[in-house]
Formats: C-alpha cells, sequence, structure tokens
C-alpha cells in the first residue's frame, strides 16, 4: 500500500474514531448505527482502488449492512440487536475486501470461508498495519533526523510515553499515597479519568474503523500470498506489492525505555519503603489509615509484575546482553522484586483482615509464581542464560500449578477460614471475626468435608443453617447418575459422600 494512502486511512479512522466516542460513548443505540454505517461504508468505498472496482455481483453487501444497522434503529431487543450489528460487521467487512479487487460472492464457500478468516485477521491488526504503512516512506523519522545523534534518544522517548503513562496509572490506583503523588505533579484543569475513558473508546473505535478501510485500501495485496485476490499462484500476480521492510525499533529506543521504567519503578519504590514497609502516617496524606492503604493495590501490582516481565523479555531480544542492558535489566529486576512484595503484604494484611477466598489463594499462589519468576530471571540474566528463560517460566508454571492441586484451593480456604473461628488471634484487629457461609456453600465438592466439620466450632444458628444445606447436598449428590458408574470416580467426590453420610438425618 501506498505510505500516502495508509496515512489518510489511519488519519480517517482516528478521526472516525473520536466522532464514534461522541455518538456512542455513553448514548443508546439508535438513529446512531444506520448514520454510522453510512457514513463508514462511504469511508469504505473512497479508499477502494478505482482500478480495480468491486464485482457487480458484491453490491449487495453494502444494501445488506444498511438494511441490518436499521434494526438497533427499530428494536430494543438485545438478542436482535446483537445479531444486526454482527451482520453490519460481517457485511462491512466483507464490501472492504469486495472493493478492494478482490470479489466476494462468485466465490465457493470453502473458499469465500478461508477469505472471511483472512480478512478477520487483517481487520484485527489494521490499525497497527496502517500505522506501520503510513511511516514506510520516512515520513515520520524526517522530523527526527535533524536531531542527529539524539533521534534514537527522542524516539524512544515517545514510545517510553505510553508505557510509562501505563505503568504509572496501574501504579497510581495501586497505591494511595503514589497516586496522590502523581496527582500533584500533573495536576491537569480537567477530569483525566474522563479523558482515558473517551481517549480508550475512540482509540478502540478507530481500531474497528481501520478493520474495513485496510481492507478496501489493500485487500488484494493483502491476500496475493494466498492466491485468494486473483485466483493465480503469488509469482502470477503482478499487482500484488512486495512485502515492506520493516524497521525494528532498536537498542538506544529500546534502552531510553527501560530507563524510563526503571525511574518509574524507583519512585514508587521509594513510596513503599517509607509508607508501606516504614509505617508512616498515611491518614494527613491521603485522608486513609495504615490499614486502609495497605489492603488495597495488590490485583494491579501483580498486573505490573507481569507487564515488567514482558518488558524484560522484549528489550532482551533488541538490545542483547550488553552492558547497558544489564545495569537496565537488574535495576528493573530488583525494582520489581520491591513492587512484587508490597502486592504480597497487601494480599497479606488484607488476608489477616477478611480470611481466604479462592480467589485471594490463587492471587497468592501468580504472587509465588511471580517471585520465582524473578529468581530466575535473576539468574539467568548474570549467568547470560536469558534463552532459557521461557523454558524456565513454564517449568515453574507447571511446579506451581501441581503444588495448587495438590493443595486444593477450596479446601484450604475453608480450612484457613474456620483456623480464624477457633483462634481469634489469627484475626488482624479489625477485621472479620466470623465464618462466611453463604461463601462457603458456593464451594463444590472439595470443600464439603471442611465443611462437615465447620458443624462442630460454628454457632448454634448458623450450625442449623448449614447441616440444612448439606444434608440437602447429600441427597442432590446421591441422586446424580452421573457419579454412580465407577468411571466417574474421583476422590474429592468420594470424601464428600462420606462425609456427608455421617450426617444426622432429618
Amino acid at each position: 500500500m501506498d505510505p500516502r494512502l495508509a496515512r489518510r486511512a489511519a488519519a480517517t479512522a482516528f478521526i472516525a474514531g473520536m466522532t464514534a466516542d461522541l455518538c456512542f460513548d455513553r448514548v443508546g443505540l439508535g438513529i446512531n448505527v444506520p448514520i454510522a454505517t453510512v457514513a463508514i461504508l462511504a469511508f469504505v468505498t473512497r479508499f477502494g482502488p478505482s482500478r480495480r472496482p468491486a464485482d457487480r455481483l458484491d453490491l449487495w453487501l453494502p444494501v445488506v449492512a444498511v438494511l441490518a444497522s436499521l434494526g438497533p434503529a427499530v428494536r430494543t431487543d438485545p438478542s436482535v440487536v446483537v445479531l444486526d450489528l454482527g451482520l453490519v460487521g460481517l457485511a462491512t467487512a466483507a464490501w472492504g475486501v469486495a472493493v478492494s479487487g478482490v470479489p466476494v460472492t462468485k466465490r465457493a464457500a470453502s473458499s469465500v470461508i478461508v477469505l472471511g478468516c483472512l480478512a478477520g485477521v487483517v481487520a484485527t491488526v489494521a490499525l497497527a498495519w496502517l500505522l506501520a504503512r503510513s511511516g514506510a516512506d520516512g515520513f515520520f523519522s524526517r522530523g527526527f533526523g535533524q536531531l542527529g545523534r539524539f533521534a534514537a534518544i527522542a524516539r524512544g522517548v515517545l514510545i517510553a510515553l505510553p508505557v510509562v503513562a501505563g505503568f504509572s496509572l496501574l501504579l497510581a490506583s495501586a497505591d494511595a499515597v503514589f497516586g496522590h503523588a502523581i496527582d500533584e505533579a500533573f495536576r491537569l484543569p480537567i477530569d483525566l479519568g474522563e479523558v482515558v475513558d473517551r481517549g480508550a473508546f475512540s482509540i478502540l473505535a478507530a481500531g474497528l474503523i481501520a478493520g474495513p478501510l485496510a481492507l478496501a485500501a489493500g485487500g488484494a495485496g493483502l491476500f496475493s500470498w494466498s492466491g485468494l485476490a486473483t485466483g493465480m499462484p503469488p509469482e502470477a500476480s503482478s499487482d500484488a506489492e512486495p512485502a515492506p521492510r520493516t524497521r525494528r525499533v532498536g537498542a538506544v529506543e529500546t534502552l531510553t525505555v527501560l530507563a524510563a521504567v526503571d525511574l518509574l519503578f524507583a519512585a514508587f519504590a521509594i513510596v513503599q519503603v517509607v509508607y508501606l514497609f516504614g509505617g508512616v502516617d498515611t491518614l494527613g496524606v491521603v485522608g486513609m489509615t495504615y490499614s486502609d492503604y495497605a489492603r488495597q493495590g495488590y490485583f494491579q501490582l501483580v498486573g505490573v509484575v507481569g507487564l515488567a516481565g514482558l518488558l524484560l523479555l522484549g528489550a532482551h531480544e533488541v538490545v542483547g546482553r550488553t552492558r547497558a542492558f544489564l545495569v537496565g535489566a537488574l535495576a528493573l529486576l530488583g525494582l520489581t522484586s520491591v513492587i512484587l512484595a508490597s502486592a504480597a503484604l497487601r494480599l497479606g494484611l488484607y488476608q489477616g483482615a477478611y480470611g481466604w477466598t479462592e480467589l485471594r489463594f490463587f492471587v497468592a499462589a501468580s504472587i509465588a509464581w511471580l517471585a520465582l519468576c524473578l529468581a530466575l530471571a535473576i539468574g539467568l540474566l548474570v549467568a547470560n542464560r536469558m534463552r532459557w528463560l521461557p523454558h524456565a517460566l513454564a517449568a515453574g508454571a507447571v511446579a506451581v500449578t501441581l503444588i495448587v492441586s495438590a493443595l486444593g484451593p477450596q479446601a484450604f480456604v475453608i480450612r484457613e477460614n474456620l483456623a480464624r473461628v477457633v483462634d481469634p488471634g489469627l484475626v488482624a484487629p479489625g477485621g472479620f471475626a466470623g465464618f462466611d457461609l453463604p461463601y462457603g456453600l458456593s464451594l463444590g465438592q472439595d470443600a464439603v468435608p471442611d465443611l462437615v466439620a465447620a458443624l462442630a466450632v460454628l454457632a448454634p444458628t448458623e450450625r442449623r443453617a448449614l447441616l440444612t444445606q448439606l444434608q440437602a447436598r447429600r441427597e442432590d449428590l446421591a441422586r446424580d447418575p452421573t457419579t454412580a458408574g465407577p468411571l466417574s470416580w474421583n476422590l474429592s467426590r468420594e470424601r464428600a459422600r462420606a462425609a456427608l453420610e455421617a450426617l444426622p438425618d432429618g
């Protein structure tokens, strides 16, 4: 595709995405659907190459798209609306393929299915593909060329901005003190959350709209490798464009991103050392007690650690083992260890106050796996064996999975929560010292033996309610024909059955 055409298509997609935000974000579906459909069909037709007009047999596709778009303007039944919107999307994408010069209707069914799968793949990455093609002629690098040897750093800073912004949002939502510091440092006269929400909606809409635009503008070239564009093998298709050579992000840019993330993590680590690990009063800073401050954010921090690992792997692939990379990578791993320790401490404090759930158990397991990953990454990085890191991470995941399976999350949760009832000293000050009976009853057969054991320690009212529910579960298990045969034997189910059989009748 001509880079100038790609730039126009990408710009159109972004403008349409911002328009879609005004038309659809927090706006009910109605007449806006057919209006948007007609506009997108017009854009798709405009970007189709004039030398390859759409086949006449494909002219029904835009008609179907418009007719289907009328459904959301006429009906409110969610099932009907979803079907109509799906049909609009399929017909619009098919029209994008058709106007690119690739006939759709006249093909055999099997060929249409293959074509649809390829079109779906192309549409998924369309916006990124358009942006990549937009700079194929050096359009975006001309300005950087004026910066001389600082051009690579400038490019790295631009790449680092969204990366650091994403990490900053996660860290700010995980830690109230750090979030307060971010707010103070970047105080704006606008609602940043509103900007982020609308920006995300606009980008998502731009990505969806870019799909049919990319298909229309470059569909024949995209499909020529499979012979679907002309019915001829690739070497016989004279109109197929050669695959563009894309430039890999260089080492300087990658190291700039790594350094920026290191600085952000260092700032966050300082906050953790002072306020979380050091116990400095948080009430005067963010209006929260230390206990409330420390019992939040572990989900976000686990996500940050995982993303940091992906960043490290990507940086190693691009940069290789250089002294600068080693320094940046070891700093990233060390600071990430502080973040993971923060997540573990927060989870421990929250669990101490409110007990265990399956979700908290799996978060704890993921923290254990990530801690193992960090140790493996540091060891392999120092030993210059980073190529084995994916294998080591997979082996660690297998080990943690087997340990989780051996422990049995549901049984573990019930046992630990019952221990809190028996020994209130296990409950953190201000925490919940009771037993969450509705949650316990929501668990499966693995938890039944421990629920039966709970009858001996619960208060009379809870004991009667639990006994009634367990007796009903015993009857359900006895009547279940799928568990009667020898092939359905299961250890946890048999333990549950044995425990339930020991219950009194009535």
